[in-house]
């Protein structure tokens, strides 16, 4: 089953190689809450890698890990990080 696109997605595909640099924009956006830790952000990052792993290579093109991170942030996201995280309505909203 494919992932749908979302803004929070592409901004992880977009930071995913530095996650320290990833935590700190979603920060700065207010997109998770004050009161996740730096290292719950980065376990779903690692979450997200290792299940992505295990899908067999001719599912994961519809099936990215930056939209997995998105799905394993949903109980860490703020108003507007949930708002990001809408599948491709999302899309539509500014930064």
């Amino acid at each position: 089953m494919a992932i749908a696109a979302s803004k929070l997605g592409r901004l992880v595909f977009d930071t995913w190689s530095d996650e320290d640099a990833l935590v700190q924009r979603l920060r700065d956006l207010g997109l998770v809450r004050p009161d996740v830790t730096d290292d719950d952000l980065k376990a779903t990052f690692t979450r997200a890698r290792d299940e992505h792993e295990r899908i067999h290579p001719n599912d994961r093109e519809c099936n990215s890990p930056e939209e997995r991170v998105r799905v394993f942030l949903a109980t860490f996201l703020t108003e507007k990080g949930q708002a990001w995280a809408e599948p491709l309505r999302s899309l539509r909203l500014p930064d």
